[in-house]
């Protein structure tokens, strides 16, 4: 489970969860289950729910910083 921001962006820019289903080829479910309950898409549906919110991977589902230690 990871957090992400796929419903934060979804709706800014004014998309329907139907529509972002539609355009990545799955279904509404699959994008609920992905917006509240982090559930992680595998790398073409990633991939394609990208393509149609164009933006990168990054800045959808890898929301919190790694910090490595001092070395």
């Amino acid at each position: 489970m990871v957090n992400n921001r796929l419903r934060e962006i979804r709706r800014a820019i004014g998309m329907p969860l139907s529509e972002l289903a539609r355009r990545a080829n799955t279904s509404r479910q699959t994008i609920t289950n992905i917006e509240l309950y982090g559930q992680i898409p595998n790398g073409l549906l990633m991939i394609s729910i990208c393509e149609v919110l164009k933006c990168e991977p990054k800045d959808i589902f890898f929301t919190q910083r790694v910090h490595h230690g001092e070395q």
